[in-house]
């Protein structure tokens, strides 16, 4: 007999609190935008614009040195990755000056910062790639990150409106929505940087998110043809007890396997993995609280949907 975290016969009233967790939810949402408005987003080296340089060392060398020299030398910010098993390889991404550079004076200028990182480096590296990111691929980054988000966030609501109703449609929406306004105004709240990796976290955010919602309309819309007679609040509130087990476990385990890859897996693997964490969690708790909640604001025609399958059972 296996061990049960969650008992069978749990029975939370989530709909008795729905007023107070929407007013969170809401809250939360005006902070991040608030955040996103006055503070701004710290756009990375893929969106601003910069230079990568992929050198390979002979031996594996010190980060903390190595960034100490970098930090030295060059005023701008930058990233240092190691890459391999060797960890000879190091991939430095260098920001560029906020101050505008004609486009015939770009290569010089590259090449007096690529001059000033192989004095800094020393010799005995060589240099496997040295790229150039302008601020036109930058702006074109944010431009196809925003159509990106935007298009699977509407490919996820069209499917679940063809799935279910469009009710479902509109509240997993509007979950999705949220979520991802959250995680950016997190972005911005804390200065966290927004590079291509973000999109990265923010779709995972959203992909976590209604995949959790889905189970629970799944539920409730099974619900509704089993329970009939049942009010709508009710059935809601055990739709979402009946999942809730499945739900936690399958976020709870994701948890904690990113929760290690940012205590062992280094400073880019933390800035990358901290943000998913972050929106894995809120995400799950969204799809918990408020998805479903959310259906009550609706009128959810039940005698329709119980009528489909009533229609399919007489057809055969």
């Amino acid at each position: 007999m296996g061990i049960r975290f969650i008992p069978n016969d749990v029975n939370i009233n989530f709909m008795r609190y729905k007023g107070f967790v929407f007013c969170i939810s809401a809250a939360l949402v005006l902070l991040s935008v608030f955040s996103v408005i006055i503070k701004g987003i710290n756009y990375g080296i893929d969106f601003k614009g910069g230079y990568v340089i992929e050198a390979r060392f002979p031996s594996s060398p010190n980060l903390g040195q190595l960034r100490e020299k970098l930090g030295a030398s060059y005023s701008g910010d930058f990233t240092l990755q190691q890459l391999g098993t060797d960890g000879k390889d190091i991939v430095i991404r260098l920001e560029r000056n906020d101050k505008k550079v004609a486009n015939d004076d770009i290569e010089k200028e590259q090449a007096a910062v690529v001059e000033k990182v192989k004095e800094t480096l020393g010799n005995n590296v060589s240099y496997r790639k040295i790229e150039t990111i302008g601020p036109t691929i930058g702006k074109e980054l944010v431009q196809n990150a925003i159509k990106a988000v935007i298009l699977a966030l509407l490919a996820m609501a069209i499917y679940i409106a063809f799935r279910f109703e469009w009710q479902f449609a509109l509240c997993g929406l509007i979950v999705l929505a949220q979520d991802c306004i959250c995680l950016l105004g997190m972005y911005a709240l804390f200065k966290i940087e927004f590079n291509a990796t973000s999109i990265v976290a923010i779709l995972t955010t959203a992909s976590y998110s209604i995949n959790d919602a889905i189970v629970i309309f799944d539920r409730v819309r099974e619900n509704i043809k089993r329970y009939k007679k049942m009010h709508l609040n009710e059935l809601i509130n055990k739709s979402i007890n009946e999942t809730l087990s499945r739900t936690i476990f399958t976020a709870g385990t994701t948890l904690l396997a990113i929760l290690a890859l940012c205590f062992f897996g280094g400073e880019v693997i933390r800035a990358f993995s901290l943000p998913i964490f972050a929106g894995i969690a809120f995400g799950t708790f969204s799809s918990i609280a408020v998805s479903a909640p959310l259906l009550a604001f609706f009128k959810i025609d039940s005698e329709k949907i119980a009528g489909k399958k009533e229609k399919k059972v007489s057809e055969n």
